[in-house]
């Protein structure tokens, strides 16, 4: 493992077990309509998906932006697209949605392509947050939205671990993250990459079934790979956390920053 890269490598290199996880992770759901509504979205739009992973979202901007809209779903990793054009083929919108991998800051898009740009829980991994969302906004045409959406991992919390074990454990997972504050980062940077009307919503909910459990057990396997945590000790949280789920105290809050800007 390599401290300095594992934020990107982690996304290049994905065991099965985590791919499973992710599907159920990012499997787009009715109570999350509330993170997309400031994109605006209408049919007809041409909408770029950066970072689509198995393409839960990518299908859901594809049902917005229909008929005769499109969607453009962007990521680094091929086995993300493969799943993701699977998806849209099972769901129906295969003929909307269009699939290409993207291994660096630059987009393999023409400027002024989109009328929106959307990105969830993605820009915490980038290597330059400035230097993408200036690609955002290259790719857009004028008037058109970027939509981001993401963490801010120093107001994550869970139940039964509290704060000051969930600060150990982060400590410890930290090299996945390049960006982990990127929630408060985002309307700062925004404007500093040229965008106009920005604006900022904060959405939280709290998790009481474990449906996003896989988000602390991959920060688990993170500081398991970092070697900044001893195996029994990190098998110990699992196990609590499951049991946790089980018995009905397992609660997880992570408020998400909605940030939308004007090109």
């Amino acid at each position: 493992m390599n401290d300095a890269t594992y934020y990107r490598d982690h996304w290049l290199e994905i065991a099965p077990e985590r791919l499973e996880a992710y599907e159920q992770l990012f499997e787009w759901r009715p109570q999350n309509a509330p993170l997309l509504e400031p994109a605006q979205l209408a049919p007809g739009q041409t909408v770029v998906d950066y970072g689509c992973g198995p393409g839960g979202l990518a299908v859901e901007l594809a049902r917005r932006v229909a008929p005769n809209g499109r969607v453009v779903g962007v990521d680094l990793n091929a086995e993300f697209l493969q799943r993701a054009a699977a998806r849209a083929k099972r769901d129906g919108v295969e003929s909307l949605v269009s699939w290409q991998r993207c291994d660096g800051d630059k987009l393999p898009l023409e400027s002024g392509f989109a009328d929106r740009v959307v990105c969830k829980n993605v820009l915490e991994y980038v290597p330059d947050v400035g230097a993408t969302l200036s690609e955002f906004r290259r790719v857009l045409r004028p008037g058109g939205l970027a939509h981001a959406i993401d963490s801010d991992w120093g107001l994550f919390a869970v139940e039964p671990l509290g704060a000051e074990r969930m600060a150990e454990l982060f400590a410890a997972a930290a090299p996945a993250y390049r960006t982990p504050y990127i929630g408060r980062k985002l309307y700062g940077a925004m404007r500093a990459a040229g965008f106009r009307d920005v604006r900022v919503q904060i959405l939280a909910s709290a998790d009481t079934k474990g449906r996003m459990a896989p988000i602390v057990f991959n920060m688990l396997g993170y500081a398991r790979e970092s070697g900044r945590m001893g195996a029994r000790q990190l098998d110990a949280i699992a196990a609590e956390l499951k049991r946790a789920i089980a018995d009905g105290t397992f609660v997880l809050i992570l408020p998400q920053f909605l940030v939308t800007g004007s090109a």
